[in-house]
């Protein structure tokens, strides 16, 4: 019962902030229009865990999103540093996703898409993710001075960090002990971390476009 209403939570939260898009200015952002793909991509791919699939053939459907999911995960959020990014920190993590894609690319090749090549991606996806949200929040702290555009883009850091740890939890959970595709406590982690994560995400967008006219 709580996952379920966990997911739904989830679910719902996670198109929130696809529909600040609506807002004109919000679109002449890159880097928000990157934002809301992503949070549309992680609704997406968690609707087949709603209730309404649960019995009608979910688990097989969902299965197959989650796969072309996991693929374009890291590599979707590296978009979105790179739009939010400039100089030399731009041009580290164009390298950075293109090395990463490319590894992919390797590791499907060789091992075929399985638990084991999953791991690995799945891995090193998050550790990325998590180092580029610190470098940021950090570089953020490091000025006394902040414009509303900069202060979106630490909660969305915070918001992707706060998130990626709790994945991160849930994996070395399935790395440690045997995986089962039914954890309830893991899907409870996963659904509350993508919720608030969904939701500091939507506050950062909301004060962007709130608080933007002010600027000009």
């Amino acid at each position: 019962m709580m996952v379920a209403l966990a997911s739904n939570i989830a679910v719902c939260l996670c198109f929130i902030p696809f529909l600040f898009l609506c807002r004109k200015k919000m679109r002449q952002d890159k880097v928000y229009i990157m934002i809301g793909i992503y949070w549309l991509a992680n609704g997406l791919v968690n609707i087949p865990s709603l209730h309404l699939f649960s019995s009608s053939g979910g688990p097989g459907l969902r299965s197959g999103m989650i796969f072309l999911y996991s693929l374009l995960d890291t590599p979707l959020v590296l978009t979105i540093f790179f739009f939010a990014s400039r100089g030399i920190k731009r041009k580290i993590i164009l390298l950075t996703g293109v090395l990463f894609t490319a590894f992919e690319v390797a590791i499907l090749d060789r091992r075929g898409y399985n638990f084991e090549s999953a791991s690995i991606i799945i891995g090193i996806g998050l550790l990325l993710v998590m180092l580029f949200c610190v470098a940021g929040i950090l570089e953020y702290m490091k000025n006394v001075e902040h414009s509303h555009f900069e202060t979106s883009l630490v909660f969305i850091y915070a918001a992707l960090l706060f998130a990626y740890s709790g994945f991160l939890i849930i994996y070395i959970f399935s790395q440690l002990h045997d995986y089962k595709a039914d954890n309830a406590d893991s899907f409870l982690l996963y659904y509350i971390s993508l919720s608030l994560s969904a939701f500091i995400t939507s506050l950062g967008l909301w004060g962007y476009g709130i608080r933007r006219p002010a600027e000009a």
